[in-house]
């Protein structure tokens, strides 16, 4: 018997929330080195990978039952934008590969995701609050 829909939600949140604590403290400290000789900056594992090998090898996937189904995945489109090219920053003379603008990027996002995963657990704790009866304050 497998877990109940709602604690594998919460588990999920919970575990993108640490990892996304672990990549600010990892970005802060890129940026408190930016004047650091010789520094290089680093990032987490993306979370999409570091969950692909947490999952467990017998996850349910989606079938396609009717030939009308949608496949499920969309084509890339050849003229959509695909963003900056990895590397495309320069390094300082000093031998310095922080950019200020590209950590700051990247703690933007990050503190957006976290800001999405504190709204998503702060609704699902309502939905459930909702459907056992009890009150949201």
């Amino acid at each position: 018997m497998s877990p109940p829909v709602h604690s594998l939600l919460f588990a999920l949140l919970s575990r993108r929330a640490a990892w996304l604590g672990a990549r600010q403290a990892v970005l802060a400290q890129n940026l408190a080195n930016a004047d650091t000789p010789d520094f290089r900056p680093s990032d987490l594992v993306p979370f999409e990978r570091t969950l692909a090998k947490a999952r467990p090898p017998s996850s349910p996937s989606l079938a396609r039952t009717s030939p009308a189904h949608l496949a499920g995945a969309w084509p890339a489109r050849p003229n959509e934008p695909r963003g900056r090219p990895v590397g495309s920053w320069e390094i300082a003379p000093s031998g310095n590969a922080v950019v200020l603008e590209e950590q700051m990027e990247k703690l933007a996002r990050t503190h957006l995701d976290h800001q999405l995963v504190t709204s998503l657990y702060g609704r699902h704790v309502a939905m459930l609050r909702t459907a056992l009866g009890t009150s949201t304050s």
